[in-house]
């Protein structure tokens, strides 16, 4: 039995999606943050559970022939990347293997299709938007990053994964807190002001938005730091105000403080409005990859009726419109859809409308009545759920079944109720696109039980230098 703090010689055979490596003694799984197929290690273990356990490298008696001189300067400190001292195209072959493993594993796929990751030529910068906690410390704050599964910050005064841009509008930033003695927000004592910085940066404009997330109504000297800002590259500058006692990153209230409170970023031909709020993929290179990859596998002809389930900004479902007969997309995030239907108009998109509600309580009921607007307003929104605003017509899509669903969910991946909903609908094409795999394998079996076949997977990766991955695959109906 392996004890806590005793020191052990491992040998890494294989990495995980959170950057740890993967070493047995005997039949104890012993994972080792920092370690890469190939390392040869001394570790101290740190923690011990019944079957498994965590371990810290001590010492590293043989490399991993992946291994590679870090040029981030706080490599190993920080925990925004994992993998900043492991070769590019070994960090491809890794991610695919975390894919087929989930499949296997999880989904009981010992044999999916899962195709080579698709990498990028320059893989940093990447990164178009970061959200940088604020927090007190040593009797003034810290503006970084958090370090590995703590509430420690990192101080960020260079980043190799993100934009350039982001990195002087932090300076302007710390600047003016420590001029002005502006204080941090606390989360114990529910004190201070600052809570986060947002950064969003378009590849396609060169705009930048900054949020400023606070514990209150507005930052101190607000028109001096504004001018900051503005001098460090900000085109536009938010305000949001965030007083609840939780650590989600915002609040519910915004206000523009100089600019139009958005930006602009295109993707292939499509052009995109960003607001504060709304949810875009980090990585503009490898969206347009992502996106193209998913209306192909939709095998879209023109005459086709589109749902997106996890509509967003519009995201997936504009790139399909000009190739299919109708799209409706369906977003929880009010804010989402007002910017979906903005980028619809924006685009001379006319095929495409929204729904403002979560997937599995619309669509569901949607699928149940053919989805017929009728229908709708008589279930979903007399049971109190927000469809869409009370002056707005529910749209219909012809009063049938859609041809092609989209999923694109958060990590916690697809509510069962959406995805039976889809396997009683008999739709015949279903495109999802994860951002982990765990719950992507998940989802797929509960797809395959309900006699869908995974007809490919393709991993595109959106985050290098981390073990994340991006996964579209096609599901067909057997």
């Amino acid at each position: 039995m392996v004890k806590k703090n005793a020191i052990v010689a491992v040998d890494i055979e294989n990495v995980t999606a959170k950057g740890f490596g993967i070493a047995r003694v005997n039949d104890f799984v012993l994972f080792t943050e920092g370690g890469l197929t190939g390392d040869k290690l001394s570790v101290r273990v740190i923690k011990v559970k019944p079957r498994y356990g965590y371990g810290k490298i001590l010492k590293i008696l043989r490399p991993s022939p992946h291994r590679i001189e870090s040029p981030c300067p706080v490599s190993g400190k920080c925990g925004g990347c994992q993998w900043q001292d492991c070769d590019y195209q070994a960090q491809l072959g890794f991610k695919k293997d975390i894919v087929k493993d989930a499949f296997a594993r999880i989904g009981g796929i010992d044999d999916a299709p899962v195709a080579d990751v698709i990498g990028m030529d320059t893989p940093q910068p990447y990164r178009n938007k970061a959200v940088f906690p604020i927090v007190p410390a040593n009797g003034g704050f810290e503006i970084g990053m958090y370090a590995p599964r703590s509430h420690r910050i990192i101080p960020i005064e260079e980043c190799a994964i993100q934009h350039p841009a982001h990195i002087p509008v932090l300076k302007a930033l710390r600047q003016h807190m420590s001029h002005y003695k502006i204080s941090a927000y606390d989360e114990i004592a529910h004190k201070g002001v600052m809570r986060y910085v947002v950064v969003r940066t378009s590849k396609a404009t060169g705009e930048i938005m900054v949020v400023l997330v606070v514990n209150g109504n507005g930052v101190p000297h607000e028109s001096i730091l504004t001018a900051a800002l503005t001098e460090a590259g900000a085109t536009t500058i938010v305000i949001n105000r965030h007083k609840e006692k939780n650590n989600t990153v915002m609040g519910d209230h915004f206000r523009v403080v100089i600019g139009e409170g958005f930006i602009r970023e295109q993707i292939g031909q499509v052009w995109y409005q960003l607001s504060a709020p709304s949810f875009f993929q980090i990585n503009p290179v490898q969206t347009a990859v992502l996106y193209s990859i998913a209306t192909d596998m939709a095998g879209l002809t023109g005459n086709e009726v589109v749902l997106d389930a996890h509509v967003g900004v519009g995201g997936v479902a504009l790139q399909a419109a000009s190739q299919a007969k109708e799209v409706i997309g369906v977003d929880i995030v009010p804010e989402a859809i007002s910017d979906a239907e903005k980028n619809a108009a924006i685009n001379g998109i006319e095929n495409a409308r929204f729904i403002c509600g979560a997937a599995e309580d619309v669509i569901p009921e949607m699928l149940t009545q053919g989805i017929e607007a009728d229908d709708i307003e008589e279930g979903a929104l007399a049971q109190g759920r927000r469809v869409v605003d009370s002056n707005d017509e529910i749209p219909a899509i012809s009063g049938t079944m859609p041809d092609v669903v989209f999923l694109d969910p958060p990590r916690k991946g697809c509510e069962k109720e959406l995805l039976d909903a889809l396997i009683a609908a008999e739709v015949k094409t279903i495109v999802y696109i994860s951002c982990d795999p765990a719950t992507l394998a998940r989802d797929v079996k509960r797809l395959i039980e309900g006699g869908y076949t995974l007809a490919a997977a393709q991993p595109v990766d959106m985050f290098p230098m981390t073990g994340k991955v991006e996964v579209c695959c096609k599901l067909v109906r057997l």
